[in-house]
């Protein structure tokens, strides 16, 4: 099909934002490495699975560059969805590592529990009835309309990993360490930038009932420029490059 402006936005933005994305993971993951922490493939794959429901966008765009086809519904479902519990729990992991170690055996079983209701549901659905999961929009190949189901567990996600998130990052910034607290601050603008990009992604398709809307267009591309620094402010929360440290402390 022949893509409009908006399409070609939204494909190349959600495109920027998941290579950047892998990267980030990539790199964090293999600070295991050097370190010999498990927290680092842990975060590693948690980014990387935060960025999984931008993954068919990015697909089925450079699909549609190529070939003029986008994937299938079933795969893009599948991409998107079927891998957050991975991330979720590994997050949750990483942060019970390093926050309440105490919790964490209940915190996991809660958490695996919930992630294999979901999955059982979710496959049983996309065989028997796709329709209960979502369907895409005919005008626009890359925007989806997920049913109650599928939206209630991603908001859920996006709640557990926003309070984990500031609670892990608040505890950074308290810290005597002037490094530590940049580290915090940075993870602390992560979770809240990713969280209101995500949440207003999702929001979109009812905010905007006419898809062709050109002001659409905009929230689009700002919805995904907010996704891609939250993944670079994450990274910092982390890793905190040379060149990052020196923009935001004085030598």
């Amino acid at each position: 099909m022949v893509l409009e402006l908006i399409d070609i936005l939204q494909g190349s933005f959600s495109l920027i934002f998941v290579l950047i994305s892998l990267y980030i993971g990539i790199s964090i993951l293999l600070k295991y490495f050097k370190y010999k922490s498990r927290l680092y493939i842990l975060v590693g794959i948690s980014w990387i699975g935060v960025a999984n429901p931008w993954f068919p966008d990015s697909i089925s765009f450079v699909m549609n560059i190529l070939f003029h086809e986008s994937l299938a519904i079933e795969w893009y479902f599948i991409i998107g969805n079927a891998f957050i519990p991975i991330a979720l729990l590994t997050w949750l992991i990483a942060y019970t590592d390093m926050r309440n170690k105490v919790r964490q055996k209940l915190i996991i079983i809660l958490t695996i529990t919930i992630s294999v209701i979901f999955e059982i549901v979710f496959f049983t659905l996309l065989i028997t009835d796709i329709n209960q999961i979502g369907f895409i929009n005919p005008l626009r190949p890359f925007t989806v309309e997920f049913s109650l189901f599928i939206t209630i567990y991603l908001l859920l996600v996006i709640l557990v990993m926003f309070i984990s998130g500031l609670l892990f990052a608040q505890h950074s910034v308290k810290s005597g360490d002037r490094q530590i607290r940049l580290k915090g601050k940075l993870l602390r603008a992560a979770f809240i930038t990713f969280t209101v990009a995500a949440i207003l992604d999702a929001l979109l398709g009812t905010i905007f009932e006419d898809p062709t809307d050109p002001l659409l267009a905009v929230m689009v591309v700002i919805t995904r420029i907010l996704l891609t620094i939250s993944a670079i402010e994450f990274y910092g929360g982390f890793i905190l490059p040379r060149w990052m440290q020196a923009i935001f402390t004085k030598k």
